[in-house]
């Protein structure tokens, strides 16, 4: 499977985000990712085990994968930060383009949820490639 980096072409609606545990295990949670330019964006609780672990080791990696998470395609490698909400606009402007209503739906429900123990305001993730076989041509 190729991913393209300024069409989606892949098809695919959920990726499995791969994150590291102090001790170096993966932690493997789906998630649904969009392209902009050079990058892809996912949208996620500020205080989830996700955006916890990336805080302490940005290297990730990423595959296709079915609504649970179990990957259906080759993965790669990638770094991911944590974007200012003050960069947000691409971010979230390419999870609506791709995801559509579903997307504001997720966003109206992330805002409800912000006082969860495990919610948190929404942050956007910012997904590099680091191996070059995404957006590989």
């Amino acid at each position: 499977m190729n991913l393209q980096f300024q069409h989606d072409d892949s098809g695919e609606d959920f990726f499995a985000l791969t994150t590291y545990r102090q001790n170096g295990a993966p932690v493997t949670t789906p998630v649904w990712m969009a392209p902009a330019g050079d990058h892809w964006y996912v949208y996620t609780a500020s205080k989830s085990g996700k955006v916890r672990r990336i805080r302490r080791d940005q290297h990730v990696q990423l595959a296709p994968s079915d609504f649970h998470g179990e990957p259906t395609g080759p993965a790669w490698q990638a770094c991911a930060r944590i974007l200012p909400d003050s960069t947000r606009a691409t971010a979230t402007s390419a999870l609506a383009a791709k995801y559509g209503a579903k997307f504001r739906f997720f966003m109206l429900v992330s805002w409800l949820g912000r006082w969860r123990k495990r919610g948190g305001p929404a942050v956007c993730l910012e997904i590099t490639p680091t191996d070059g076989t995404a957006g590989a041509g």
